[in-house]
């Protein structure tokens, strides 16, 4: 009777250490959005999913299998799992509990690592995490006016960027960074290493601005946008959109 107890203990005891351990292995956090080797355009929206522990803000304290999302952002994972996560542009924290978020992330590759942490912002340990590698596109367009619009004259033309940075001309040559240029009913350059001219079809907003008012006559006309660096050089392969309109 007492063997037979022995090994019904031992038994039962591993039964609940393996019921515990695949417990504890489901626990997982992936990246649902963006894909892994994915190429896209900024800003770059992140989104998470998990398995085995709930995601709750963290404002709601330390409670085991709860937690939130953090978005590690081009670095490797704490060296030191006890200590709370920094918080910096490379440390992205999600303490309201949310589930995606949006980053604005420069053209070019970058690794995105999700890590799961409690309350006080230290990761669970093992790590609950996950990570893909993305390439960000660099692009620019034209906000206004709309395609095909009829609009009244002066023209106010705005731009947005992803993936570089705009910024006056005279901060020099800055990878990532440049301004705009609007050029009116005319082709891009055909060489791509020399300065964008400056005359009443190639309008420099070499002030960093991102709107631009420009007198145009009655019709249709094509207006393309060309970012370019501080030397006023675009870049190559161009950014580069266009938008076709009609004046009053």
């Amino acid at each position: 009777m007492r063997i037979f107890s022995t090994k019904h203990i031992f038994i039962s005891a591993l039964i609940y250490s393996i019921s515990c351990t695949a417990a504890f292995a489901s626990n997982s956090v992936s990246i649902t959005e963006p894909a892994d080797g994915a190429k896209v355009s900024g800003p770059v929206k992140v989104c998470l999913a998990t398995t085995g522990v709930m995601v709750e803000p963290a404002k709601k304290g330390v409670h085991e299998g709860k937690g939130h999302h953090h978005i590690l952002v081009d670095v490797d994972l704490p060296g030191n799992l006890s200590h709370p996560i920094g918080k910096d542009a490379n440390h992205v924290h999600m303490g309201d509990g949310s589930k995606c978020k949006t980053l604005n992330l420069a053209a070019g590759k970058h690794t995105l690592r999700a890590l799961f942490a409690k309350g006080n912002h230290i990761p669970y340990n093992p790590a609950i995490t996950a990570k893909v590698s993305i390439e960000v596109l660099a692009n620019v367009t034209i906000t206004s006016p709309p395609k095909g619009a009829m609009v009244s004259g002066p023209v106010k033309v705005c731009l947005e960027t992803s993936g570089v940075e705009v910024e006056p001309a005279k901060k020099g040559v800055n990878e990532g960074k440049g301004h705009h240029h609007l050029l009116v009913d005319v082709d891009l350059p055909r060489d791509l290493s020399k300065p964008i001219g400056k005359d009443a079809n190639h309008i420099h907003m070499g002030d960093g601005s991102t709107c631009k008012e420009i007198k145009l006559s009655s019709g249709k006309h094509t207006v393309r946008a060309l970012f370019a660096k501080g030397n006023h050089v675009p870049y190559n392969p161009a950014l580069t959109t266009e938008v076709t309109f009609n004046v009053k």
